[in-house]
């Protein structure tokens, strides 16, 4: 395995941390969030509306074409902007509304529809200048950021003058609303028109669509095409663009692709460095990733905190505690500030590992965290059996004014899952639409169905299947049947084996778990049937169903259990 040459031991969390069982009461006030619950306040009127955004205008001059704006973050609203429109109703003040509008957590479509007619009103878009230009845009761009791409086209339509960031604007919008087909038909004009010729920023846009699809063969070789198109214009050699190269060929499964585009690129830049463990992380090429990283530090290139994110990922998923401790020690000379990303990853990690001690300092040592965090730290204490715990953080998180989502919901009921609490799992999952405003999803019920089946609720556990409004996939039935055959109702057993059978004739499992029920029960004969049965089906069909061994024991505790050889 490859070694960094850091020494562990410079790593904070091999110290010593009693993980006190009980939990530590929680006498501190919860860590802080990261902001403040944005729906609870009421908007004051249209720019108001825009969240944790503020305009401010740098002083010089201020006439139609005169005035620099800038935007800079701030904890308040916009409540400069108003008086910005006010004093200076210029393209460009439109503009930079936009461009504040357009980077907000959740855009609002109905937000920029007021916004477009107020420019269209002061006559903003009725000539061909270069600002009009400019505040079109930004306006398409805006409505390309809401998932509104025939919005943004209906602008586009209207434009007379377009430039090469009008162009990608709209492809981007297109192919982030996974409507591929129609951005590469706009790459298509664009190459034709000739006079704006495809840049860095355009090819992103297409390779991220084509990644998203996931269409094996075949997006394969629109990726090749495109990439073909690349090297035509001459940015194959461009970070940016190998970086979505990368990134793409990683998404369709394409490995050895994606060693060529990174050997072509040949460079020190993090960004692609980064994108090419990704790769390795999504292709299943965990010691790849971990080899590029060695390769990293050897060329002095500063990891980022996505590259330490995907490490700890990485060795959380293959038990490499001694190693992950080696990258958080890493980390911790070369990252000042940690995103939350990264902590949720290096808290994972340490779970994962089964070091809980390490966990709870990474999150109690946290100074800013968010639902996430909240998120990753009761499925961890879930996983070790704490589900009081859990509970209690769960209590906090709501108490700091954080809003539990429906992964926070789901790791709960994991954890009392997991602890056989079916009535403290039931309450919170009936009170999910309720009281926490969330629609169950499939995870959710299939929790439920779980801990009721471990439970011997084998009856409750049908209801729950029966009622929810989906439709249950062949490993929640199964689920039920193993739970069958720990209880030993026969009878829902034979019901539930029967549609299994129907659905995957070729699957040992269900086979196997039915025979668990008739060799509790004693019932030798109907036990050897179903191993007959299951002979037959695997000469039928030896390549999806491989001929079994069953030897039949009985054990000193007296239950019959069939035995797989």
């Amino acid at each position: 395995m490859v070694g960094f040459g850091v020494v562990a031991a410079q790593c904070p969390v091999r110290h010593s941390f009693s993980f006190l069982r009980p939990m530590p009461p929680f006498l501190h006030p919860p860590p802080t969030p990261c902001a403040p619950n944005s729906t609870s306040r009421p908007a004051r009127g249209l720019l108001h509306a825009l969240p944790h955004r503020n305009l401010k205008l740098v002083p010089g001059r201020r006439g139609r074409q005169g005035g620099r704006i800038t935007i800079s973050s701030s904890s308040s609203t916009l409540s400069a902007a108003q008086d910005l429109i006010a004093d200076a109703p210029t393209p460009r003040a439109f503009s930079a509304l936009f461009k504040a509008a357009s980077s907000a957590t959740s855009p609002s479509p109905s937000l920029g529809v007021q916004l477009h007619a107020q420019a269209v009103v002061r006559g903003f878009l009725g000539d061909g200048d270069n600002s009009n230009t400019i505040l079109s845009t930004a306006i398409l761009n805006f409505y390309a950021s809401c998932r509104e791409p025939d919005l943004a086209r209906q602008v586009f339509d209207t434009m007379t003058c377009r430039n090469a960031v009008t162009w990608n604007a709209l492809i981007k919008g297109y192919a982030q609303a996974g409507r591929r087909e129609e951005a590469l038909e706009l790459f298509r004009d664009m190459r034709r028109q000739g006079h704006v010729a495809p840049d860095k920023y355009t090819f992103p846009a297409l390779l991220s669509g084509i990644g998203r699809e996931h269409g094996g063969g075949c997006m394969q070789e629109l990726g090749g095409s495109m990439h073909a198109q690349v090297i035509k214009s001459g940015l194959h050699k461009d970070p940016f663009v190998g970086a979505s190269l990368v990134s793409m060929y990683a998404a369709i499964g394409a490995l050895e692709d994606v060693k060529a585009v990174f050997d072509d690129v040949d460079t020190l830049d993090p960004v692609v460095w980064s994108s090419m463990i990704s790769a390795y992380v999504n292709c299943k090429e965990e010691e790849g990733a971990l080899l590029t990283f060695y390769k990293m530090l050897c060329q002095d290139i500063k990891p980022r905190q996505f590259v330490y994110s995907s490490l700890f990922a990485i060795c959380g998923s293959m038990s490499l505690l001694e190693m992950g401790r080696q990258v958080h020690a890493h980390s911790l000379k070369n990252i000042a500030d940690k995103d939350a990303a990264m902590t949720n990853a290096l808290l994972t990690m340490y779970s994962d590992c089964g070091c809980i001690n390490d966990a709870w300092r990474v999150f109690s040592s946290n100074d800013v965290v968010d639902v996430v965090s909240y998120s990753s730290i009761i499925l961890a204490l879930g996983q070790h059996g704490h589900p009081k715990e859990a509970f209690e953080l769960f209590r906090q998180m709501k108490f700091s004014g954080l809003v539990p989502d429906e992964v926070t919901l789901l790791n709960l009921l994991s954890a009392f899952n997991h602890a056989g609490l079916v009535r403290e799992g039931l309450h919170i999952f009936d009170s999910m639409l309720d009281i926490q405003g969330i629609k169950p999803t499939y995870q959710h019920y299939a929790c439920v169905v779980d801990m009721l089946a471990r439970s011997g609720e084998i009856g409750e556990a049908m209801k729950t299947i029966n009622e929810m409004p989906f439709e249950a996939e062949t490993p929640l039935w199964r689920i039920v049947l193993g739970a069958c055959s720990k209880h030993r109702d026969i009878a829902t057993g034979m019901k539930i084996a029967e549609m299994l059978f129907e659905m995957e004739p070729y699957e040992a499992a269900n086979y196997i778990l039915l025979g668990n029920i008739y060799t509790r029960l004693g019932r030798w004969t109907e036990a050897e049937k179903v191993r007959s049965v299951m002979d037959k089906r695997g000469e039928q069909n030896d390549v999806k169903c491989p001929r079994l061994s069953i030897r039949f024991e009985r054990q000193k505790s007296g239950d019959n259990v069939i035995t797989v050889i």
